[in-house]
Parts: structure tokens; C-alpha cells; sequence
């Protein structure tokens, strides 16, 4: 694991309009290879591709249909053992990873505040920032 530029592999840290306060949160586009695993304890976020993630990049049961909610169990199922598998935390050495970040699933702000949702997000400032990369 190290330490890389947050732009360098396209995770935006940025500090949201009006929630200056809580700290930084990270924000992806759709077409950026990268997720994250968000420590319970600090914050810190651990990223990664998930196309080279054993657990994300792992093939489909033939059993499952592709939608539904034997799907929607599956992908939960791989979402946890993806949590569970990433190494102790960088920052704080505790091993509890509670909450996937891409796209969709925003992390919590850099003091554990969590984004409402269905806040209009306006960036107030970009920062450069420096991440945790596994990979």
C-alpha cells in the first residue's frame, strides 16, 4: 500500500458547500477504476481497482440470474467480504472497514458525518490530496 495523488487515478477530494466543517469526502465519475474501503475508526478510505479485486472482479454464480434478489444478495455478499478482506488501516491500524465507497456510495466526511442524502452537492474548494492506494 502508498501513498499516491488523489487525481492521479481520479478520485476528487473536495470540501461540500456549506459542510466545510466536517472535512474532506472523495467523489467519483462513473468511468473511474477505483473504489474504496472507509475505515470505521478514522475515516481513512483504502482504494483500488475493483477489476483487479479478487472479490469484485470474481465471475457471477451461472446460478444467479442477473437481476433480482438472489443478485441483489450476491453482490451484498461480495460488498462484505470485500470489506472484510482489506489489510489494517494505514492511519489507525484497526481493521474495521464498514463502508464501500464508488460513485454511488459517497464515503463519510473526514470527521464520520455522513452526507445527507439527496444534498445537492456543490464543491466549495478541490484540495490536492493524498490517498491510500492498494494495488
Amino acid at each position: 500500500m502508498k501513498k499516491i495523488s488523489a487525481d492521479s487515478i481520479g478520485v476528487i477530494p473536495a470540501y461540500v458547500r456549506g459542510q466545510e466543517e466536517h472535512g474532506l469526502s472523495y467523489f467519483l465519475w462513473e468511468d473511474v477504476y477505483a473504489v474504496g474501503a472507509q475505515c470505521a475508526n478514522c475515516q481513512t478510505i483504502i482504494w483500488q481497482n475493483p477489476l483487479t479485486n479478487p472479490i469484485l472482479a470474481a465471475t457471477k454464480p451461472r446460478q444467479i440470474a442477473d437481476s433480482g434478489p438472489q443478485y441483489t444478495a450476491n453482490y451484498q455478499q461480495n460488498i462484505q467480504r470485500f470489506l472484510k478482506s482489506q489489510p489494517s488501516c494505514p492511519q489507525c491500524g484497526d481493521n474495521h472497514f464498514d463502508l464501500f465507497v464508488n460513485n454511488v456510495n459517497f464515503p463519510r466526511f473526514a470527521d464520520g458525518a455522513v452526507l445527507d442524502e439527496g444534498t445537492a452537492v456543490t464543491i466549495n474548494e478541490q484540495p490536492k490530496a493524498q490517498i491510500w492506494w492498494l494495488g
